[in-house]
């Protein structure tokens, strides 16, 4: 069994005691500890390659990240190309549901596929039948009409998430504490993280720590953010500063390279729907023609520039 699907049992297999019907959120210290008891001594991972894959099935649609990099599976949900493209529709998220819906579709097949091929031809008996359920059911077009803008945090949403320790006193490695800040329009989304001292802070800086936290510093407050907060944030300072990032884009072959680049989770979910991934590139994804000018348009919102 691949290690990300070690995650997926591991996560789908933890629940909330007095909420089954929920997945319970785990720290990536305990993941990391429960892939490596469930590995053979030869095939050992560190944390940092399982915070990789935990990334990678976020950017899936498969995993959510919370603050204090906790994470557990994303609610279930059912994907169609188009509500008349439903001789196979695609299952993420909450595997605890998995069969459920398979039953729904009355699929007939192996309770552990994710790709599904309904007996249910209606797509409004496909969308009811999974409701009843708890699944939604969505088309890609429904799945991106939706997608965040890139804005600065609302300090009432954050409410709760202060940070009342000074990061720069609680941590003692040196260089321990990035800042991102855009100077160049030939930065990397990795240059733009600088190390900084607690002289260098200014309001309105977002932060990242060695140990993986995103933290917002506004009017003398620290608030921790969550990954998805955090890249919205991100993109939104590239927005003020007027230097937007720029992102390898193949046009004929339909080419999208991210490697080194963090989005937005809903934004990375889309796009890897709507492509396939490049054998040889990681971090790569390669776009049909007709899905090509959707993937620009998401890009355009995040105000990148494609080169």
């Amino acid at each position: 069994m691949m290690v990300t699907e070690k995650i997926i049992k591991i996560l789908s297999n933890h629940r909330q005691p007095h909420c089954l019907e929920r997945p319970q959120s785990l720290t990536l210290r305990s993941i990391a500890s429960l892939v490596e008891h469930s590995l053979p001594p030869n095939h050992a991972v560190t944390s940092d390659q399982i915070q990789e894959y935990l990334q990678e099935l976020q950017a899936q649609g498969e995993v959510l990240a919370g603050v204090g990099n906790r994470f557990c599976m994303a609610p279930p949900v059912v994907l169609a190309e188009d509500p008349t493209n439903l001789s196979g529709v695609l299952f993420k998220g909450d595997r605890a549901y998995l069969k459920w819906a398979h039953q729904a579709l009355k699929t007939g097949q192996s309770v552990t596929k994710t790709h599904l091929h309904p007996k249910v031809h209606s797509f409004h008996r496909i969308k009811e039948s999974l409701k009843n359920q708890g699944i939604r059911l969505l088309t890609v077009t429904d799945s991106v009409e939706h997608l965040p803008i890139p804005e600065k945090p609302k300090l009432y949403l954050l409410a709760g998430a202060e940070w009342y320790e000074n990061p720069f006193q609680s941590l003692q490695e040196s260089g321990s504490i990035q800042a991102y800040m855009p100077k160049s329009q030939w930065q990397t989304q990795g240059d733009r993280w600088q190390c900084i001292t607690q002289a260098d802070l200014a309001s309105d800086s977002l932060l990242k720590l060695s140990t993986g936290e995103y933290l917002w510093f506004e009017a003398g407050q620290v608030y921790e953010l969550s990954p998805d907060v955090a890249a919205l944030t991100l993109f939104w300072l590239d927005q003020q500063a007027g230097l937007p990032l720029r992102v390898a884009w193949d046009r004929v072959p339909g080419r999208l390279n991210l490697q080194g680049i963090s989005l937005p989770s809903s934004y990375a979910q889309w796009l890897w729907r709507l492509s396939k991934s490049d054998p040889v590139r990681p971090r790569t994804r390669l776009f049909e023609p007709s899905q090509r000018a959707i993937a620009c348009q998401a890009l355009t919102q995040l105000r990148c520039t494609l080169v």
